[in-house]
């Protein structure tokens, strides 16, 4: 099976619509059936079944779309692998990073990066610690940048530690803040236990949430107008003109979040993506 019939299954299987995949590939639908019956004729089998919401792979078509995941992953690897062959170090690097990383820290590590590396291309997904864990274990990134210690099958290299704190726009207590508005933001499961945690360690009232938003940049700019106290991670709050008690200063339990870097081994035989964890991990030395 070729380039093109693979891209063509792998965008009907995502589609499920014969119309919306010849619009995707810029043929006509007489053209893609008929490509769909050659590889038909080809392997002797039924690859998909026609019904009235559009179609549905057959568990034969469900494998060669399979083969054909796994023939465009070797296509991209071979294209990678001849970057490396070339003198000058160039190729594409797919990096994966959680939201407060790409914030706060990779714009300026990126900027150095390519200056002295201008050939080497990036592309970046950011999101959510749980998604970009799920990306590096679909292989669909070369390098993920995690906030959290999970539990992955790859490398891993601890890239920092920070503390937690408890921040103010006004100066306050330890023994102040249960009665304080708690103004709370998504985040991943870890961080959530460990603020429950330390809450139930050393207090007996409930937290009084006045304010729940979507992320902790939101969350800061709250505190900053005086709307409430929060947790936040030290990586958000360097630089700001406010009051904070670290959780590390309420007794014997430690409470620390991790930035780590996961990698499966293979990417270390790419030359440039090589030369970038080399960097990254320079950079946090």
């Amino acid at each position: 099976m070729n380039l093109y019939d693979s891209l063509l299954l792998i965008d009907l299987y995502k589609t499920g619509n014969i119309t919306h995949t010849a619009a995707n590939l810029y043929i006509s639908q007489p053209a893609l059936t008929y490509r769909i019956k050659q590889l038909e004729k080809k392997y002797k089998v039924s690859l998909i079944v026609r019904g009235s919401k559009g179609i549905e792979f057959t568990e034969e078509g469900r494998l060669l779309h399979e083969h054909a995941l796994t023939i465009i992953k070797n296509e991209e690897l071979f294209i990678e692998q001849l970057a490396n062959a070339s003198a000058e170090v160039r190729g594409m690097i797919k990096i994966g990073a959680s939201g407060l990383f790409s914030l706060y820290k990779l714009p300026k590590l990126l900027n150095a990066f390519k200056n002295k590396y201008p050939l080497i291309d990036i592309h970046l997904k950011t999101g959510w610690s749980s998604d970009i864990k799920e990306a590096l274990t679909q292989e669909q990134i070369h390098v993920a940048i995690i906030r959290g210690n999970y539990t992955i099958n790859t490398e891993q290299h601890l890239l920092n530690k920070e503390e937690l704190y408890v921040v103010s726009k006004t100066p306050f207590t330890k023994e102040d803040i249960p009665n304080l508005q708690f103004i709370t933001y998504k985040t991943d499961l870890s961080l959530s236990q460990m603020i429950d945690k330390w809450w139930r360690v050393n207090f007996t009232q409930p937290i009084k949430p006045s304010i729940e938003t979507d992320q902790a940049a939101t969350c800061k700019e709250m505190v900053k107008y005086g709307m409430g106290i929060a947790v936040l991670s030290e990586i958000s709050i360097e630089g700001e003109d406010l009051y904070k008690i670290s959780l590390n200063e309420f007794g014997d339990e430690e409470y620390f979040r991790e930035t780590n870097l996961y990698y499966n081994k293979y990417v270390q035989n790419l030359r440039h993506v090589n030369l970038f964890l080399d960097f990254l991990k320079n950079w946090h030395s």
